[in-house]
């Protein structure tokens, strides 16, 4: 904490001082010589808990400065320090809202008891502080939620941010960015991800998590969207998200847009791209440099894709080189900029090639992606693909797993296991396979995020407790997985606008 002593005679706050140093109080101490020049410093810094200022001043008296102080920033604590013939003055300062008075000359014990309780009134008023905080950032996520998912007008969320929170998006360029990840990144480590994101990206933002796995960046304003200033800022998040290897992070960053009107449009176009990318890629996409307007329709990539994957399953090797290396010259021959686009599109079918033969594992994959990223045009992305198909059809590798099947067991897992502290690489070690390939074939058959689906299932069987049980609420949470009594609640008001208890007392 940090105290401001003010005392126009200089041997007065040495004294203070001293003893702030014998008690070994856990003080900074600043210093102003009058009532003036404490109200200016205080003015232009906001980090002062306490106020220890005497009565009898030249320019603005102690009384007039508390007065002051306490109108522009209750939360300061005030401490009236005046001589024994002062002492009926000094109870004006009531009125200043000052709680505690010291007399000159100081005895040592007063002085102790009343720091000791200004300090703690100090701890409990931030307390309070921090508590009003989090509730308000709360509720602001609650709206920003609601901006992704909820189908209100926009118009009526987007005046309630700008009124109540300070997030203007009315008439803005904006831009939306997912982060996904394999495992519960967003619920284990929330704080350090947003510290992160104040640290290294540039102007106004939101972030928004959706899911444990899956988090939603706003930008907002010129600065935040140019996009100079954007990939030079997502290269700084993703090196920090991934500068100790234990995490892999796929981030891809929608295009840019102006105010409301085209918001709807731009998250579709960001979830599409999300859904036609492989699951859980460790890099960066820029739905900008996709540029898929220049080598055909969205629709022909994936009817490519999907005829590749037949074909991978069907382990004819022949046919997907085949067909691999003629997308492959037809992009070259168009002469499209979609290179980066198509290097990640093979990447995801090498990586179900892996699968099927057996030999995947992350070293591998992220070795190969390495060759195929670094490849300066489509004909070295020709030369490992070939180079990798060759080696797959000399191969013996074991048979894929019927997709369905698989599924149902995975389903099985959640139905069986949603109240145990599980996460995908459990779910994968349940049905014996890669966590990777779990997420890809659950997403092919289904559509869905498999985290995505355990969260939905988990929230199903809450409400479900909730409305036929009397359980307690905490003991609801952990019996749908969650040990984090804060973070159930605020997943299920983020589910279903309000909190479990809520919930209850409606029914």
């Amino acid at each position: 904490m940090k105290i401001l002593l003010v005392d126009d005679e200089k041997t007065e706050r040495e004294g203070i001082r001293f003893l702030i140093d014998k008690f070994k109080l856990p003080l900074t101490v600043a210093e102003a010589f009058n009532g003036k020049a404490a109200f200016d410093y205080i003015k232009k810094n906001n980090d002062i808990d306490i106020l220890l200022t005497d009565v009898k001043m030249p320019f603005m008296d102690g009384l007039e400065l508390a007065k002051r102080v306490n109108e522009f920033n209750p939360a300061i604590v005030i401490i009236i320090f005046s001589a024994y013939g002062e002492f009926d003055y000094a109870k004006k300062a009531c009125e200043a809202n000052a709680v505690n008075y010291l007399l000159k000359p100081i005895e040592l014990d007063e002085f102790k008891q009343v720091m000791d309780r200004v300090m703690n009134i100090c701890r409990e008023r931030k307390q309070q502080s921090d508590q009003r905080e989090s509730l308000r950032n709360s509720d602001k996520k609650l709206w920003l939620y609601r901006l992704l998912n909820s189908r209100d007008a926009l118009s009526e969320i987007s005046q309630t941010l700008s009124e109540q929170y300070g997030i203007h998006l009315e008439n803005k360029p904006m831009r939306f960015v997912s982060i996904e990840t394999r495992d519960n990144y967003f619920e284990q480590k929330e704080e350090e991800f947003e510290e992160i994101l104040r640290k290294n990206l540039k102007g106004s933002f939101e972030a928004i998590n959706l899911y444990p796995n899956l988090s939603y960046i706003l930008l907002y304003g010129n600065e935040s969207t140019d996009e100079e200033v954007v990939e030079a800022s997502m290269r700084k998040v993703y090196s920090r998200l991934t500068e100790d290897r234990s995490e892999m992070f796929s981030i891809i960053v929608g295009t840019r847009f102006n105010g409301m009107k085209g918001f709807r449009e731009k998250l579709k176009e960001l979830e599409d791209t999300i859904k036609d990318t492989f699951s859980y890629f460790s890099g960066i996409i820029y739905i900008s440099k996709t540029n898929l307007k220049d080598t055909g329709a969205l629709e022909e990539q994936l009817q490519i894709k999907d005829s590749v994957m037949r074909s991978i399953r069907d382990k004819n090797m022949a046919a997907v080189k085949e067909q691999m290396l003629v997308y492959l010259k037809r992009l070259e021959a168009g002469k499209s900029s979609s290179a980066f686009f198509a290097k990640y599109l093979m990447l995801d079918m090498v990586k179900a090639i892996y699968q099927v033969y057996g030999t995947y594992n992350e070293t591998l994959i992220m070795e190969t992606a390495n060759r195929i990223m670094n490849s300066n045009d489509l004909k070295k992305v020709a030369e490992v693909l070939s180079g990798i198909l060759d080696e797959m059809i000399l191969s013996e590798g074991e048979n894929l797993p019927d997709m369905s099947q698989t599924v149902a067991q995975i389903k099985r897992v959640v139905k069986n296991e949603y109240m145990n502290d599980i996460g995908l690489e459990d779910i994968a070690d349940r049905v014996c396979l890669t966590p990777s390939y779990v997420s890809f074939i659950f997403k092919k058959e289904t559509g869905s995020n498999l985290v995505k689906y355990l969260t939905d299932y988990r929230m199903k069987k809450a409400k479900e407790l909730l409305e036929s049980s009397k359980m307690k609420i905490v003991d609801v949470g952990k019996a749908c997985g969650y040990q984090n009594q804060s973070y159930f609640n605020k997943l299920f008001k983020q589910y279903y606008r309000v909190t479990p208890r809520q919930f209850r007392e409606q029914l």
